[in-house]
């Protein structure tokens, strides 16, 4: 019998050509002996079928082709596997979704039959569902004569309703689960209906959903169908207003009609929310404050990272096509379920923190806190742009990107290949149907995230490839295009040779390390990104009595990085001048200026610099900007300098930390501040 753990095994296994025990470890976050007890019963699965089995026994498991096949015509869900088991955490929101659209009263005894668990571990889940609810302002209840029941406003209902979808999507078998809630009460038909229903209409108006939000969009409308509860949703005035306003209201109606044989009524504005959380691509007619909106979150991004950027008007522009569901979505308390949140965070930590300070201009204009899974999007939004600003080495090799997942997700995605293949040339393409549009002529190769068909070479891939994926992505490619290799030999071969003769200590640092150094031309990703103490040291720490103007001040915070050769003196100049002609914006506040050009002005290497003056001098001979503190940046791209520039701006923001770093006398005794900072 098949679980999630074991099946998402069964998909990686399928993905590759072949793939070592030690990357599934390290793919699927396991221990060999997880790894395993889920083969074993993989192979009894595919045994029962008169399937061929995987070869546990080498270090590298093969694939057969009629295994690879079964995933591509979805011959395993026909499989004798069911029925298969839904894990603790997944198991919570099939009851709530069970529920959620009950035809009778149910009892505990329904749990047991629908989960295919004991009495107790079913009375277990729904205590564990209570607390849960309570996070959506709901009440999951028992009485007597009602059985379980959800209590609380209709929307908030909704709401709980949608992340439970969306959580199960992105879970092993997920949709299969979803589908289990609506088969239990003879409804599996409802959600076809509604799937075609949709598919013309959006068909008939010319409208693009993103293919992953359509996908939760038509399941969320199904269940309502199912539900068979119009009530008032409650929606404020200005909320009815705020979408009235939006062109898609006028599609929200007509839609609304089709889908409900009752009529769309109250369910207009249901409507239209899903479907503006679904645009894949907007107009500015509708929403003509989030452009200005947009332009105000890129500035703060630019003032908190103090990165000059260039092209800032197509970065507004592509950043309004993600802010408007986005602010939607907010606005209205729809739930986004983010997977690879924990992941941003963790490879992309300060990107992510600044980001999150720079969206402060969307939570003043909706009101509501943001999510770690919207900014993780937004992160990734402004980390592919940053990355594609970069310039490629050639143009030999012409590449198409299909990514229906969203404008953030193929920006990163895009990113991502421009560091592993330099070389290659990358057009974006939003939908796979498009392909057909586009000669072959014009494209080498195509990086899609669906299935898609061409003459030219396909390679399915993520959003944000893991390291193993990677690894395999280079091989694949390189098999097809040997030009692109710089290297005739892979990561597992070298890991093989090492381990011949050395004894490992982590095995999985060691593959990460190797994919980082072959397989990223970033020179800054994978590098060390050193902290504020390795830059601020006794040789870049000074202060002075002289009684200075602002340009001297400059002038004399940058002395310590000239006579180190981190900058030429250009760079000092351009510092100046972009002061004279922008104006007071290096002021951050609290009498602390942090002068900074661009990179080609004259940086040679990374460095920060410190200048405490007795006097406080006035910035552009303002009195209300007396600056006693200047700590002049020279940054050598975009990423290198954020984790120093967090760690300052954490320490700036610690009134105790500020105090004892501006009555500090010595280098020393400021370092020691600042390594207290850093703990």
């Amino acid at each position: 019998m098949f679980d999630q753990r074991s099946y998402r095994l069964f998909e990686e296994i399928t993905k590759h050509e072949q793939i070592t025990k030690q990357e599934l470890m390290m793919q699927l976050n396991l221990t060999d002996r997880q790894l395993m007890y889920d083969l074993e019963k993989v192979n009894h699965a595919l045994s029962c079928n008169k399937l061929p089995k995987f070869d546990i026994h080498h270090p590298t498991i093969h694939v057969d082709d009629q295994l690879k096949k079964l995933p591509k015509a979805n011959l395993l869900l026909e499989m004798h596997t069911n029925p298969f088991t839904i894990s603790e955490h997944d198991r919570v929101y099939l009851i709530y979704l069970y529920t959620f659209i009950r035809k009778e009263p149910v009892s505990n005894y329904h749990f047991q039959l629908l989960l295919g668990v004991s009495k107790n571990t079913a009375l277990t889940d729904v205590k564990r569902l209570k607390d849960i609810c309570k996070q959506w302002s709901s009440e999951f209840n028992y009485t007597r004569m009602d059985g379980y029941h959800i209590v609380g406003h209709e929307m908030d209902k909704r709401r709980m309703a949608i992340f439970s979808v969306n959580h199960l999507l992105s879970q092993p078998l997920g949709k299969e689960i979803i589908v289990l809630a609506l088969k239990s009460w003879g409804n599996t038909e409802i959600l076809i209906k509604t799937q075609q229903i949709i598919n013309t209409f959006l068909k008939d108006k010319g409208l693009n959903l993103v293919k992953s939000r359509k996908a939760e969009m038509i399941i969320h409308l199904a269940f309502i169908n199912v539900r068979n509860q119009h009530m008032d949703l409650l929606l404020t005035e200005f909320e009815k207003q705020l979408l009235e306003r939006q062109s898609m209201f006028n599609y929200g109606k007509v839609l609304a009609e089709e889908l409900f044989s009752e009529g769309g009524g109250n369910e207009s504005y249901y409507v239209t929310i899903q479907l503006l959380t679904a645009l894949q691509v907007v107009t500015s007619k509708d929403n003509r404050p989030l452009e200005v909106l947009a332009g105000q979150i890129v500035d703060e991004f630019e003032r908190n990272t103090l990165l000059p950027i260039k092209q800032k008007e197509f970065l507004k522009q592509s950043l309004f096509d993600h802010l408007v569901p986005a602010f939607f979505r907010i606005t209205f308390g729809i739930p986004l379920v983010n997977t690879l949140t924990e992941t941003i965070k963790a490879e992309y930590t300060e990107l992510f923190q600044f980001v999150e300070r720079s969206l402060a201009p969307l939570t003043l204009w909706t009101g509501k806190d943001i999510s770690e899974a919207e900014i993780g999007y937004f992160t990734m939004h402004f980390g592919g742009f940053l990355e594609n600003t970069k310039k490629l080495k050639s143009d030999k090799i012409t590449a198409l990107i299909v990514c229906s997942n969203g404008l953030s997700s193929s920006i990163m995605l895009e990113a991502q290949l421009k560091d592993m293949f330099p070389e290659v040339v990358f057009c974006r393409v939003n939908s796979g149907d498009k392909l057909e549009d586009i000669s072959t002529s014009t494209y080498d190769l195509v990086f899609s995230t669906v299935q898609v068909v061409s003459v030219k070479p396909v390679f399915i891939v993520k959003p944000l490839l893991s390291l193993v994926e990677k690894n395999y992505l280079n091989q694949s490619v390189i098999k097809q295009f040997p030009s692109l290799s710089e290297r005739n030999f892979s990561v597992d071969q070298l890991m093989e040779v090492i381990k011949k003769h050395t004894e490992i200590k982590n095995e999985n640092k060691l593959f990460s390390d190797l994919v980082n150094l072959f397989y990223s031309h970033n020179q800054s990703k994978g590098m060390h990104k050193p902290m504020l103490s390795e830059l601020l040291t006794q040789e870049t720490i000074c202060f002075t009595d002289e009684v200075l103007d602002w340009k001297k001040a400059i002038m004399e915070a940058s002395q310590p990085l000239i006579q180190s050769n981190k900058v030429d003196k250009r760079y000092v100049n351009a510092m100046i001048t972009n002061v004279e002609e922008v104006g007071t914006y290096i002021h951050i506040g609290k009498g602390i200026a942090i002068p900074h050009a661009r990179p080609e002005d004259g940086v040679n290497q990374l460095g920060m610099s410190f200048l405490r003056t007795r006097k406080p001098v006035l910035l552009l001979d303002q009195d209300d900007h007396k600056i006693d503190i200047f700590i002049c940046l020279a940054a050598v791209d975009s990423e290198a300098h954020l984790k120093a520039l967090a760690q300052l701006t954490k320490i700036l923001g610690d009134k105790d930390l500020l105090e004892s770093i501006k009555s500090a006398e010595t280098a020393e005794q400021v370092i020691e501040i600042i390594k207290k900072g850093e703990e």
